[in-house]
């Protein structure tokens, strides 16, 4: 018996807003996943461009999904941004 738990070292979410440095969002995600507690990662779309440089602050897992909220550290622009999407379409 058991049930599947996915570690994850990026943030991969729909964003429907404009994000702001040091701000704290709420995120869910399906499924039972583990994430590194105030350890930059990255946040990541749903079409894998890199958003920004996030901490996770806490999260739960429940029956259904994954809850957490995060703290946007950096947004990425320009070059940067450019290179890490790159990296992640090509690590899908």
């Amino acid at each position: 018996m058991g049930f599947e738990i996915k570690f994850n070292w990026a943030l991969q979410i729909g964003l429907t807003k404009d994000l702001m440095e040091g701000e704290i969002y709420d995120f869910v995600k399906g499924g039972n996943r583990v994430f590194p507690i105030k350890t930059p990662i990255d946040l990541i779309s749903s079409e894998r461009e890199a958003i920004a440089k996030i901490k996770i602050i806490e999260f739960t897992n429940t029956k259904e999904a994954t809850r957490g909220k995060y703290r946007v550290i950096k947004i990425y622009k320009g070059e940067e941004k450019e290179l890490l999407t790159k990296y992640w379409i090509e690590n899908e």
